[in-house]
């Protein structure tokens, strides 16, 4: 998502049940009950308490999420991991209560240690929202004064200006404290409505902590120590400012200081003055001067040449860093290297390959019977069972998809997440059933099949997001066919077609496909959604229910969820636009549909080609009609209506 978010996981949804047509399309879907709405809603990761063990592993870098959150935020919880890495660095650390305190007012949707650590409490379908830290519960309220009585569970006490949030069934509300009276453990708040005696008592938002956040964030503003030297030439002030790293600037003041009437300025005056380095990265150190006293000057000369000596520290600073100029050349000719190749010009259009995805036998042969010449097979495997049972099941599907192929081209494909577990059930049987490639979607598994048979050709899937010709070049050397991502606008298909087809030959580039009909998946959870329905319905058709629409969702062989856009993604009337772009294939996802959906799609999108190959060479507009007839044609079976996805208009930046 290039670092954009629209946090489709903190929202409310209802889960759906219900049987599948005949083209694999929701039929009689109910709402199954349940008392949590925030389905795929997971806790906040914090391994604070695990530092130690992180450390002691090979990870070199750690990462901390501060999109979408406040900046008292980020200046809390990095300060507080900065001071535990140090302390693990010198041997002396342990996990702060205080510190696990702070993370929690800081922000918190209750915490997990996540897959990292083998954690089970992942999910946290009951709130999306900040949680706070529970300090008490309602001992009583007085509805006269309006006042609740809370009794305090832990060391914090609230105080002008905090968020509380109050909670019982059935009720929750929030309020800014105004004024909090502390008498005999009780804390007495005037509250906007009544609440219920036991109703807890959460801090969302603290004051003291965001001043100690605005603390934190002043230290770092001025963390650059300087030592100052003042100096009198002929009464002209001349400031003399070095930084521990060697840098060092010398600043004159515009004028002469004269001799004082009244009152002379003091070195205690004049220091004072050399020391505001507010807004700047500096902080005094040490101010010494050779001052010969009984000067006056205004302080806006002071000021202006304590300005010039930072503006000139800051200039050395930078240039100091500034990389040798031989150096930026050579960053400069690798840059140019990165920008696109020159476009070829008058190549010829080319018939694209169509192919088809699936994932039961009766699909691929719905699939081949349309006229596919290519299946990227992905076998389901039975839930539950071992590997040892799961081995012999994939045998058999991929010996009877064979068969089934004929002369259509048989593409095992691999499940997007694949482990080692996988690969090591998978591998052998390759001398047991011949394929004439394998799909892949990360890299790993592609360096284990070289390995085990370097000359098997490997076919790239969406799940490697090639966006661009320096994605393909890399993958050059091990793939023949790539996926282009369906995130690109036709724009953006164009100018990376083009750059892949100028690639030297030494790179060998691969051929360019890209998926025109199916629905896109747009999120896979290490989470069984369905199981949360505790087994009462059967396992046919599933699906998440926003305000708006209704996202259909998988559960494959490992137990992960796949979710699934509620629109399915059709290209069909494009089609034309889209070989002009010059790519070698066409692909259609029918995985978890049926044989009639394959059957009847492939066959429009065959039609298709056809009509586009004759647009080339012909009138086009009765031919173009036809390319909108067939596409009302295929509408009626499309999950969840269709759309064209990000190829008119990409995604924004």
């Amino acid at each position: 998502n290039r670092g954009m978010c629209a946090q489709p996981c903190r929202k409310p949804y209802v889960l759906m049940h219900g049987r599948k047509d005949e083209y694999g399309r929701p039929a009689g879907l109910q709402a199954v009950a349940q008392k949590e709405s925030y389905i795929i809603s997971t806790r906040d990761l914090c391994v604070y308490r695990h530092l130690d063990k992180i450390v002691r592993s090979p990870v070199q870098s750690l990462k901390i999420e501060g999109r979408m959150k406040s900046p008292q935020y980020v200046a809390i919880v990095t300060s507080i991991y900065r001071r535990a890495l140090d302390g693990i660095a010198r041997g002396s650390w342990s996990p702060s209560k205080e510190d696990e305190r702070d993370l929690a007012l800081a922000f918190n949707r209750d915490f997990t240690s996540g897959h990292l650590l083998g954690a089970k409490d992942v999910m946290g379908r009951g709130m999306s929202d900040n949680q706070g830290l529970l300090i008490g519960s309602v001992a009583s309220y007085d509805p006269q004064r309006g006042e609740a009585a809370v009794r305090l569970c832990a060391s914090l006490v609230p105080e002008k200006g905090d968020g509380l949030v109050f909670q019982s069934p059935g009720q929750e509300m929030g309020l800014v404290v105004q004024k909090a009276i502390e008498k005999d453990g009780l804390v007495r708040l005037r509250t906007p409505d009544r609440v219920r005696p036991g109703a807890r008592v959460f801090l969302t938002g603290s004051t003291a902590l965001a001043r100690r956040a605005e603390e934190i964030a002043a230290r770092e503003r001025a963390s650059i120590p300087v030592n100052i030297r003042l100096t009198w030439e002929d009464g002209i002030p001349v400031a003399e400012g070095r930084l521990d790293s060697g840098e060092l600037a010398v600043a004159r003041g515009e004028s002469r200081m004269g001799e004082a009437v009244n009152r002379p300025l003091t070195r205690e005056q004049i220091e004072s003055q050399m020391r505001k380095t507010g807004g700047t990265p500096f902080v005094a150190r040490r101010v010494e001067m050779d001052y010969p006293g009984g000067l006056f000057s205004p302080p806006g000369a002071l000021n202006q040449l304590r300005r010039d000596l930072l503006a000139g520290l800051e200039k050395a600073l930078l240039e100091r860093r500034r990389p040798p100029s031989d150096r930026i050349r050579e960053a400069k000719d690798r840059l140019q290297k990165l920008e696109l190749p020159a476009r070829r010009a008058g190549e010829e259009w080319s018939r694209p390959k169509l192919s088809v995805y699936a994932d039961r036998l009766d699909i691929l042969k719905g699939a081949v019977d349309g006229g596919s010449r290519r299946i990227y097979f992905e076998p389901l495997m039975e839930k539950g069972r071992g590997y040892k049972d799961r081995k012999e099941t994939i045998l058999a599907q991929l010996l009877e998809a064979k068969e089934l192929c004929g002369k259509a081209e048989l593409i095992w494909k691999w499940p997007r997440i694949t482990r080692d577990d996988f690969i090591d059930l998978a591998l052998p049987l390759l001398s047991e059933v011949q394929v004439n490639g394998i799909m892949v979607e990360n890299v790993g598994p592609a360096w284990a099949i070289k390995e085990k048979m370097p000359e098997m050709p490997i076919y790239g899937g969406s799940g490697l997001n090639v966006w661009n010709h320096l994605t393909a070049q890399a993958l050059a050397p091990q793939f023949c066919w790539l996926t282009l991502s369906p995130e690109l606008s036709r724009r953006q298909l164009k100018d990376a077609v083009s750059a892949i087809r100028a690639l030297p030959e030494s790179d060998a580039p691969p051929n360019l496909e890209l998926v025109v009909q199916g629905s896109l998946e747009v999120m896979v959870a290490e989470d069984s959604i369905p199981q949360i329905a505790k087994g009462s319905y059967s396992d046919e058709l599933w699906g998440l229910q926003d305000f708006k629409h209704i996202f259909p969702l998988w559960v494959d062989d490992e137990g992960r969820t796949h979710i699934f856009n509620s629109a399915e993604t059709c290209l069909i009337d494009l089609l034309p636009e889209i070989c002009r772009i010059g790519l070698d294939g066409v692909s259609l996802d029918a995985r978890g549909r049926t044989e009639s959906y394959a059957r009847e799609m492939t066959g429009a999108y065959y039609r298709a080609i056809e009509l586009t190959e004759r647009l080339m060479a012909t009138d086009p507009a009765p031919l173009k009609e036809e390319l909108l007839d067939l596409k009302e044609r295929i509408l009626p079976l499309a999950l969840g209506g269709i759309t064209h996805g990000h190829f008119l208009r990409g995604l924004k930046d």
